[in-house]
């Protein structure tokens, strides 16, 4: 039998945040039905916490661009499971005509079963609720101008639909 997580008041945090923005996603109405299995499994993982779960190999991506005339910037956030290992991470790039291109990790974290977490950075809740701190509404909040990127070999629906697409 595994150990469980060893999760402390941050961590849960970050867990809820995480199950939060899962849920807007889905109820968003953007993901596609192959998608949405690939969100229930992280979801799965999740609900059995501070159990892990084997077996589930899923990542999914979140990011935005706003281009603008002679400069753009990305916004990502990227959650995996792997054999009962939990990561997250926030990050993104920014591209100015003068200065050229420059990517950054706001944050990392990492649960495995047995330890503790391994948190660098800072807690980027801009993917997930707006802030006190946000000069204008958070962008992409409705998802409507996120990519999503899935990957997870072991759902043949997400693979069938991605088949579909290039026809």
């Amino acid at each position: 039998m595994k150990p469980e997580y060893r999760s402390n008041a941050v961590d849960r945090q970050i867990l809820d945040e995480i199950r939060y923005l899962l849920n807007r996603l889905i109820d968003s109405g953007k993901l596609r039905p192959g998608q949405l299995v690939s969100v229930a499994k992280i979801l799965h993982v999740l609900s059995r916490m501070p159990r892990p779960t084997s077996n589930v190999f899923v990542t999914l991506g979140l990011s935005y661009r706003v281009r603008q005339e002679d400069c753009g910037s990305m916004s990502y956030w990227q959650l995996s499971s792997s054999e009962g290992v939990l990561e997250l991470s926030c990050g993104g790039s920014e591209y100015t005509k003068e200065c050229g291109s420059n990517s950054f990790t706001s944050m990392e974290w990492s649960l495995r079963p047995g330890e503790r977490a391994e948190f660098n950075g800072t807690w980027d809740r801009s993917w997930v609720r707006e802030d006190d701190y946000s000069d204008q509404p958070i962008h992409g909040f409705d998802f409507e101008e996120c990519d999503i990127s899935i990957e997870d070999d072991e759902n043949p629906l997400l693979h069938d639909q991605d088949e579909d697409e290039t026809e």
